[in-house]
């Protein structure tokens, strides 16, 4: 059984669609608000595309600062451990934990996460800026 096309794909279909066909003709707020919907597509595709590895990246770079068995004891799903260790990442940062050393592990946990959001969201910036990232456009 195929899955053709896949969720990516329709997801490419459906923005290709909005840029080339629907945008051109829109002007005002109609055409402000089918740039967000263009927006949240390309974001929502890159997403499926990327897969778990933004996931993988993040949770290896907490499992720095952290270790790998208390990451993986911080959640279910990638995405619920990723948000427990945020939390506790904030709470030790607001509490001073790492005032002497944020360069280390820490930068480390804080650079991957906005390189992956970024990836996502912006991709075109991380390039322009000199960030590699894996599928990044």
């Amino acid at each position: 059984m195929s899955d053709r096309p896949n969720k990516g794909e329709l997801l490419a279909a459906a923005e290709e669609t909005l840029r080339d066909e629907v945008l051109p003709a829109l002007e005002g707020s109609a055409k402000y608000a089918a740039l967000m919907v263009a927006a949240a597509i390309a974001t929502a595709r890159r997403e499926i595309e990327t897969g778990h590895d933004a996931a993988r990246r993040t949770l290896d770079a907490y499992a720095e600062l952290y270790g790998h068995d208390n990451v993986h004891r911080s959640g279910g799903t990638a995405d619920e451990r990723i948000n427990a260790l945020s939390r506790d990442l904030a709470h030790e940062i607001r509490a001073g934990t790492y005032d002497a050393d944020l360069l280390g592990p820490v930068f480390g946990v804080l650079e991957t996460q906005v390189v992956e959001r970024l990836g996502l969201s912006n991709p075109r910036f991380l390039t322009s800026s000199g960030y590699s990232q894996p599928g990044a456009e």
